[in-house]
């Protein structure tokens, strides 16, 4: 059960710095307030009591003690957490919106869609030959989602009926020329299963091509796209951006309703943080939570807006998008993994005590250049050098720099502060 591969799953425990870790992928993020209790009272039996939300909207659950592993994964489970066969758990990486289905700015609701996606993807002959970092993400036009993220398959409203697909990149990218064919709306999971299957059809068993991105060394985005059917465009199609920071705070749905964004601080829960949530899920909302790409919770239909806010706050989340730790993103730094070269999360502690208002950017610290808790590029990117010390980055729009232009090469904790408010 234990394996040395850099992607963890339900059956995969991978092991790092602080224990085991188990990848607990949801169905698009989505968790019933008793399936929630019942992940709280697993890791506090299984874990040592970290529970990270991942940049793909799933769990983590690190510090699984060797002795512990095969009674973490029966209780997960036997909770109905798992997928629908072992073989297919690493295959589930659809990504949608945290407010599919509830959002006022959506064309379509992106939950049927997304459904009939995980199905495929989970189908016999499918799952077994997918690369668990395969993933596909779902733009309905919602005003609060991920465009920045990078994905194998993307799929985007464009209004008017028609969708577009793309391979390898993101829909911001798509925003600036990146070829990408046309659909009807209702073909919208069809068109994306046949991208799934082409991929499949042009890997063959060459187990060198695990990505779309794998596949554009030997054919080009024009090649690969024509073959899908549709209409090949690369005009822009005026994509609103998404909602800054919507994650955090009450904001309205579709039905006349309001959801809360709450955020826990670097995106990490206790076992007894996860059960609040659920109680107040239970208690204000329709008993769902739907974890985010940003480490953070939405909670939907809430009947007293304020009251669950205050709720919440008490409970030790972020509700305020003001507040500095509502936009600062941490991986599990040094403590949790060999290859970080800093303390991340205390480090990103101490910061967040030093920083004013963001103004809307975004701050990620990175114990390493693999980036595990961001998938796109934040505003600010810290970049570990050494305990203590980063090398500043500020997002630029230049895809060919990974983390942006440079502000300050290994630069000390004490100094960051200013060079990121000055930024």
């Amino acid at each position: 059960m234990r394996s040395n591969t850099a992607c963890p799953g339900l059956f995969r425990i991978v092991p790092a710095r602080d224990g085991g870790i188990c990848r607990l992928r949801l169905a698009f993020g989505h968790v019933c307030a008793s399936a929630a209790r019942a992940i709280a009272g697993i890791a506090k039996r299984h874990t040592n009591g970290a529970i990270d939300i991942t940049n793909r909207a799933n769990l983590q659950l690190r510090g699984v003690g060797r002795d512990g592993e095969a009674a973490l994964i029966a209780e997960l489970v036997a909770a109905g957490l798992g997928p629908t066969r072992p073989e297919a758990d690493g295959a589930r990486n659809v990504l949608v919106s945290p407010i599919a289905g509830i959002d006022p700015a959506q064309h379509f609701d992106a939950l049927p869609v997304a459904a009939a996606i995980d199905a495929f993807l989970q189908s016999d002959g499918i799952a077994e030959r997918m690369n668990p970092k395969f993933g596909v993400s779902l733009d309905a036009g919602e005003s609060l989602i991920a465009i920045d993220h990078p994905n194998d398959i993307w799929l985007a409203a464009m209004g008017d009926g028609k969708v577009a697909l793309g391979i390898a990149g993101t829909v911001e990218q798509a925003a600036r020329g990146m070829p990408y064919v046309v659909f009807a709306e209702a073909d919208a999971a069809k068109a994306v299963n046949a991208a799934i299957a082409l991929f499949l059809e042009l890997a063959g068993a060459d187990p060198e091509i695990r990505r779309y991105r794998d596949l554009l060394k030997t054919a080009s985005r024009d090649e690969i796209l024509s073959r899908l059917g549709g209409e090949l465009r690369r005009e822009i199609w005026g994509r609103a951006m998404p909602r800054a920071r919507g994650y955090v705070g009450v904001h309205p749905q579709r039905d006349g309703k309001c959801f809360l964004g709450a955020v826990p601080p670097l995106g990490r829960l206790s076992p007894e943080m996860l059960e609040q949530i659920a109680a107040l899920a239970e208690t204000y909302g329709d008993n769902t939570l739907r974890l985010t790409p940003w480490q953070s919770v939405v909670l939907p239909s809430v009947t007293d807006p304020q009251a669950a806010a205050k709720a919440a706050s008490a409970a030790g989340l972020i509700v305020d998008p003001v507040l500095p730790l509502a936009a600062i993103v941490a991986c599990s730094g040094s403590s949790g993994c060999a290859s970080a070269l800093a303390d991340t999360k205390t480090d990103a502690l101490l910061l967040a005590r030093d920083l004013g208002d963001l103004g809307g950017k975004t701050v990620h610290l990175t114990g390493c250049a693999k980036s595990c808790a961001v998938a796109g590029t934040a505003d600010i990117t810290l970049l570990a050098q050494a305990p203590g010390r980063y090398t500043v980055f500020r997002k630029d729009g230049n895809d060919s720099a990974r983390f942006g232009r440079c502000l300050a090469e290994n630069a000390a904790r004490a100094e960051i502060a200013g060079i990121v408010s000055a930024a």
